[in-house]
């Protein structure tokens, strides 16, 4: 018996006798370390809609720059987002299976692969219906801090930006460099938001070509002002349109907050 036959009947048997189970729950995983509960539970939030408009993740225009400061991308959307993160008030447990998916990829790079695999179809779905070729695009990503580098080992955006371009077939490209900050982005309010991501981004010119597309991945959105210094950078070096995909954006509690 080959090698490698010997390797693959060891895993089947391991499998057998330790099935995998949810990173969630705990219960017998179905694929991409989720099992059917937790995957259900997450495809009925993202029905979830905004509090102030009515609307979903991916056409709310509630507080967030990138709809009011740049050019419309495909179908007149400016950007694509999957769903909302709904931050825990006070500490407080909120039961959601998206925030905490989304919490230990941006930690441990878990569910990478079942968030590239959403991202990869719905990108394909709204280029598709506009006429857009994706063999046109390149994919990149909005890098992260080096302090949070150093902490975790990994950069998610990265990570996420090469499965991305994997499933869509086209190149990914490292087209920015992040300089070191004293406060992440989270902690700030919306003005410190815009100065700390205009001040931290830094574009790799030589790795830009006039005429490009670019698919812009991030994470979380909040007010959109890390995609919007990032796609102004490339569109000041003659980038043809950039659109930006996120996983998520956060979603406000309600009331109409600047």
């Amino acid at each position: 018996m080959m090698r490698s036959e010997k390797r693959g009947l060891k895993d089947v048997l391991l499998s057998l006798l330790f099935p995998p189970v949810c990173l969630l729950c705990g219960e017998r995983e179905e694929a991409d370390g989720l099992c059917a509960g937790c995957r259900r539970k997450y495809a009925e939030e993202t029905f979830l809609r905004c509090p102030d408009c009515g609307l979903d993740a991916g056409k709310c225009a509630c507080g967030c720059e990138l709809l009011s400061e740049l050019p419309a991308g495909p179908l007149d959307r400016r950007f694509l987002a999957l769903t909302w993160y709904v931050p825990k008030k006070g500490g407080e447990e909120n039961g959601r299976v998206t925030d905490d998916m989304i919490l230990r990829f941006k930690s441990r790079g878990d569910y990478a692969g079942f968030f590239a695999s959403e991202l990869s179809r719905e990108l394909e779905r709204v280029l598709g219906q506009c006429g857009e070729d994706t063999a046109g695009w390149t994919v990149s990503w909005c890098p992260r801090s080096p302090e949070k580098f150093m902490e975790t080992g990994f950069d998610q955006g990265e990570e996420l930006a090469c499965r991305v371009a994997k499933k869509l077939g086209i190149p990914s490209r490292s087209l920015f460099t992040r300089l070191s900050r004293s406060a992440e982005q989270k902690e700030l309010g919306a003005e410190d938001r815009r100065r700390n991501a205009e001040e931290g981004l830094v574009l790799r010119r030589s790795a830009v070509k006039p005429g490009m597309k670019v698919l812009l991945l991030d994470d979380i959105v909040t007010t959109g002002s890390t995609l919007r210094a990032a796609a102004s950078l490339l569109y000041g070096e003659g980038v043809e349109t950039v659109f930006p995909a996120v996983l998520a954006r956060t979603r406000r509690s309600g009331g109409k907050k600047t």
